[in-house]
């Protein structure tokens, strides 16, 4: 039976994923901001669908390889078709050299044919840890769960010892030396779906969710108002995705999702979206930059809060249809996961 605040989060992350790359580039040096508003709004996509899968799969009651066949035959068939696609695509359009294309071929075991195909690798090695943590994960306690939360949230905070001291101490990007390496990354947004699955962030008294969701937003955005107004190198280590604001981001959409219900009718789209999210997700960057940015080069919207929500709107509908009608075929699984 399908959770209701699930599909939701699921559907918004989705979303938030085709807005994240929707933003053209600027027009005018005074849009910069609004790119950075866009660029904060959109952040936690791929965090949210981490913590959203994880919530779902564990603890995993199956066994490893029937837990890896079962996972990996859903998700593998599809982006290699569209790694495939989206290479030819590029060859035929003159981004790559013929030798450029089939070296892109050669490593899709390991590098992404495009640079929005990294959360897939990512979950990948995430779904190969699932079996081995879920018999921990059936009997942890509340105060060990967050423990190793606590832990996690450390390496979110220690790139800022990178900016108070002006030397490179620790590496956002992880270190195999580093003594809190392996609870780093993105196993930290796993924890965080199971916890939030299993204790809920849903209070009665609706104000009090109104107020823990205010809190992380503001609490999120401060390093990056920070950043945007005295120090802009900062800016990408401030919003990246191993980084306070978008843990804290995360937070606050599932409490939202957690304690309040939506219009049924969008209930309803949303359920549809969550349904092809893969696909979505799949196809979005061919939608988004292939199709929709080359028709608007010579069309542009006066303004980017009017141009990037439309951007966004139109792609999402032009996935959505492409991807009902790819189900509709014989063996659409390997195409779009459903």
């Amino acid at each position: 039976m399908p959770i209701q605040y699930i599909n939701n989060l699921r559907a918004f992350a989705c979303i938030l994923v085709i807005l994240t790359h929707s933003a053209m580039p600027a027009t005018n040096p005074n849009f910069g901001v609004f790119m950075v508003v866009f660029s904060l709004i959109a952040s936690p996509s791929s965090e949210l669908f981490v913590t959203v899968s994880s919530s779902l799969l564990l603890p995993t009651k199956l066994e490893m390889f029937e837990f890896y066949k079962k996972r990996f035959s859903k998700l593998l068939y599809p982006v290699l078709f569209w790694s495939v696609f989206i290479v030819f695509l590029q060859y035929g359009e003159g981004k790559v050299s013929i030798e450029k294309a089939f070296d892109k071929l050669v490593l899709i075991p390991i590098v992404p044919v495009v640079g929005v195909y990294w959360f897939v690798y990512t979950i990948c090695g995430l779904y190969l840890i699932i079996p081995v943590i879920s018999p921990w994960i059936a009997t942890a306690k509340r105060k060990e769960i967050l423990f190793l939360i606590g832990i996690w949230c450390i390496t979110l905070i220690l790139p800022y010892i990178n900016m108070l001291t002006g030397k490179s101490i620790y590496n956002i990007q992880g270190d195999y030396y580093f003594i809190l390496n392996y609870l780093g990354g993105f196993i930290g947004y796993m924890l965080i779906g199971v916890y939030l699955r299993k204790f809920p962030l849903i209070f009665q008294a609706k104000y009090k969710a109104v107020a823990v969701i205010l809190a992380c937003l503001l609490i999120g955005t401060i390093p990056i108002m920070y950043a945007y107004g005295f120090n802009k190198n900062a800016l990408e280590t401030l919003s990246d995705n191993l980084s306070v604001t978008s843990a804290l981001y995360v937070v606050a959409i599932f409490c939202f999702f957690q304690n309040f219900t939506l219009p049924l009718i969008i209930e309803k789209f949303f359920n549809i979206i969550a349904k092809y999210s893969f696909g979505i997700y799949l196809i979005h960057i061919i939608i988004v930059r292939d199709v929709v940015w080359r028709f608007l080069a010579e069309h542009r919207l006066p303004h980017p809060l009017i141009e990037t929500p439309m951007i966004c709107i139109t792609s999402l509908g032009l996935c959505l249809l492409i991807v009902k009608i790819l189900s509709l075929l014989p063996k659409s699984k390997y195409f779009i996961g459903v």
